[in-house]
């Protein structure tokens, strides 16, 4: 049964890591909690996977405002540049503005993916999480 429960628990851990990664420290606390509680085989690797996801949260949390202007400074160019260039074109407004060559047309897409898709779902999916766990 160990050579069963082995790569099994492994897998279960490398879930676990990435779904710490998404959901962050309020999920966390509950989850360590119940993971020290437990009596399973490979409960020491998955709290120090949840501890050391933990520590790693509070890391980029304390150093995260340091980096907002940088972070805006990142996306604001590429979210004017794609309205202005959407509002001249849609309504024949006859703005200057240029495409981009494509050689930066993904950069571009990807910054605004990462601005106006990814993060309001990564928020989202973080505060439906919590509010599942709280019921």
């Amino acid at each position: 049964m160990e050579w069963f429960l082995n790569p099994v628990g492994k897998i279960a851990g490398l879930f676990g890591s990435g779904l710490i990664k998404v959901l962050g420290n309020s999920v966390l606390a509950p989850i360590l909690k119940t993971l020290e509680n437990g009596q399973n085989a490979q409960r020491d690797v998955a709290v120090s996977i949840v501890q050391a996801e933990m520590s790693a949260n509070q890391a980029k949390a304390a150093i995260a405002p340091a980096f907002k202007g940088l972070i805006y400074g990142i996306g604001i160019p590429p979210a004017i540049h794609f309205g202005a260039l959407c509002l001249s074109a849609t309504f024949d407004l006859g703005w200057p503005v240029k495409d981009l060559p494509a050689t930066y047309v993904p950069i571009e897409a990807t910054v605004l993916t990462a601005f106006f898709v990814s993060s309001p779902l990564t928020t989202l999916a973080r505060a439906g999480a919590a509010r599942l766990l709280k019921a």
